[in-house]
């Protein structure tokens, strides 16, 4: 499998990888990005392209292809050399142990009962109903084709017996959320009955879910109806049509989200296709994250009535809370997406065209609502609108909307700002007290600066090595690969530093942290001086071990002063004159520093 796995990397580009997930920007030599996995404002995400690995130097996360797609698809390893065998057209060995492991098996089921479900609604007298319903929803072949719609029997257990007929067992069809135990007995029966099924993927596209949509005029139980939690499928992470729909929305840089799979299904078809739903459910901070592994926009679109107004505006405060552009589309009064594109794809064209900014959605919703030039209408219009404001960081923007509040209800624009000022200060304070984090320490951050230039700038290796002693260097991983630099400089480097070599250094290290963390420092050089000049990075060296060393030497003063002082209280004169002595070198050598 070792050999595999190391084809596997050969064939899969890390930076073409990263690029499906989120937007990289070529820094020197590698790339950068806003990192996926914490908020931040400016990219400390680092990929190396010749190395073939990644780093964040926010959340100090990182690693290479395997260990990204674990990260980021929240997967054990074997279900990501699953998935970038896939990409990399390699046939793992089924029977690997590696493979077979429960996560691997549901993918297994629920791909089987999708295709199972489309070909049902496809090719079965009974299905016709379904193909009914689909047909009055201008559905047409291509796209029950391209989505694998699907139709469930009007039967307790024809599912159950067709997966179990594919050699899954009762539990791992459980276990996929596709039947339901009898509440006597141990027996089970099919979840989804006659009901026509819209697969929900993953955003690599594999099934890990289901909706179905029922086709009996007297169900008691819900229109439509998903797939319970289970180790795939987390309704308030996945998206459905990401996987689909996830390199238009890079190109456009917006994703529109809607309500409901329908709503999907009959955009796509019309031909707008950067288009997403969160299955029915509230927009959660999850989706919202992943959504901004491609895209920066989101455009709002739910139903036009009081309902679909109050899921716009959740949806609108979980992607200002994540620092997402966010604009609104505005539908025909009382249609959704679909019925307004069964009635003129025209219509849906133009109201995707036309998409506002939050803010002026929240105008026009608000002024509907409330008579400005009542005291009360005034004070509800402030209230609702302010409190939006308050999300918004640019203070430009920020300053515009106020000036058009102070207009429409005749109240000064210092008033205004009084009680704005109030509403952002609590949430700041908010804000600071859950962003709260220890920074590495000076001395840390110095020697990580002088190994990584070291490391990339080599030319100036001779000249650290003998200005900086390795007890200067902070113990730990960074000292020991320090002093294997500087073994290997001795032993293998003549008069001419043109032969040092990283990738034969790195060769010398012993695997594990030391190795990793020389690949990190390469990537932080990288990272922050990718765009100096030669004499500018040997003026940087000189600077950050003269830092250190000034470090180093402070520490070590207070130390002495503490053991002259137990010295002198326990009456030994030999060694407080031995330590008084140190105590003298080292002050001389930080006076010489200095």
């Amino acid at each position: 499998m070792s050999g595999q796995i190391e084809e596997i990397k050969a064939r899969v580009d890390i930076v073409d990888l990263v690029s499906e997930y989120i937007r990289l920007k070529q820094s020197g030599t590698n790339w950068k990005a806003l990192c996926p996995f914490h908020n931040e404002k400016s990219p400390s995400f680092m990929v190396s392209r010749d190395k073939q690995i990644w780093h964040c130097f926010g959340c100090s996360e990182g690693g290479d292809i395997f260990t990204f797609v674990q990260k980021i698809e929240n997967m054990e390893f074997p279900e990501a050399l699953r998935l970038l065998a896939q990409k990399a057209g390699i046939q793992l060995v089924a029977s690997d142990p590696q493979l077979t492991s429960q996560r691997t098996r549901l993918y297994d089921v629920c791909a089987t009962a999708a295709n199972f479900w489309n070909s049902h609604l496809i090719e079965s007298p009974d299905a016709q109903k379904a193909r009914d319903y689909l047909q009055r929803r201008k559905i047409n072949d291509r796209t029950i084709g391209s989505f694998k719609i699907g139709y469930a029997p009007d039967s307790w257990d024809a599912t159950l017996k067709h997966l179990k007929g594919k050699g899954f067992t009762d539990e791992e069809i459980f276990l996929a959320g596709l039947t339901v135990k009898k509440e006597r007995g141990q027996d089970f029966y099919d979840r989804f009955r006659d009901r026509v099924m819209f697969p929900i993927n993953d955003v690599n596209g594999n099934p890990i879910g289901f909706s179905g949509r029922t086709l009996k005029v007297d169900e008691q139980g819900g229109k439509y109806i998903n797939t319970p939690q289970t180790l795939l499928y987390n309704k308030s992470i996945v998206l459905f049509n990401l996987d689909r729909a996830k390199q238009e929305i890079k190109k456009q840089n917006m994703a529109i989200m809607v309500e409901g799979q329908m709503d999907v299904v009959s955009s796509v078809q019309s031909g707008v296709t950067n288009v997403i739903a969160s299955s029915g459910t509230a927009l959660t901070t999850d989706q919202i994250k992943i959504l901004k592994r491609f895209t920066t926009t989101v455009a709002v679109a739910f139903d036009a009535d009081e309902a679909g107004q109050s899921a716009a505006k959740r949806g609108i405060d979980v992607a200002l809370s994540e620092d997402m552009n966010v604009r609104v589309i505005v539908l025909p009064s009382g249609k959704d997406p679909d019925e307004c594109i069964r009635e003129s794809a025209a219509l849906w064209y133009e109201a995707v065209k036309k998409t506002q900014s939050f803010m002026e959605y929240y105008f026009d919703q608000t002024f509907k609502r409330h008579d400005p030039k009542t005291a009360e209408g005034k004070k509800e219009v402030g209230k609702i609108l302010l409190a939006m404001i308050a999300k918004i960081s640019n203070k430009i923007e920020q300053t515009h909307w106020l000036q058009k509040i102070s207009e429409a209800i005749n109240v000064p624009e210092a008033v205004l700002k009084e009680m704005l000022i109030k509403q952002k200060v609590e949430k700041i304070a908010g804000k600071a007290a859950a962003a709260a984090t220890t920074p590495k320490d000076r001395a840390t951050m110095l020697s990580e600066t002088i190994l990584a230039l070291t490391l990339k700038y080599p030319t100036h290796l001779p000249m650290v090595i003998e200005s900086l002693a390795p007890d200067v260097v902070i113990p730990g991983n960074i000292q020991d690969l320090y002093k294997h630099l500087i073994i290997y400089y001795t032993k293998n480097i003549d008069s001419n530093i043109e032969q040092f070599e990283y990738e034969r250094f790195h060769q010398t290290l012993p695997s594990g942290d030391v190795a990793r963390l020389a690949d990190t420092l390469i990537l932080l050089a990288e990272k922050d001086f990718f765009d100096f000049q030669p004499e500018a990075i040997r003026g940087e060296l000189v600077q950050a071990i003269t830092f250190a060393k000034k470090h180093f030497y402070t520490a070590r003063l207070k130390d002495l002063e503490s053991k002259i002082r137990l010295a002198e209280q326990s009456g030994r004169a030999s060694d407080v004159a031995q330590l008084t002595e140190q105590f003298d070198e080292l002050t001389k050598q930080l006076r010489q520093l200095e």
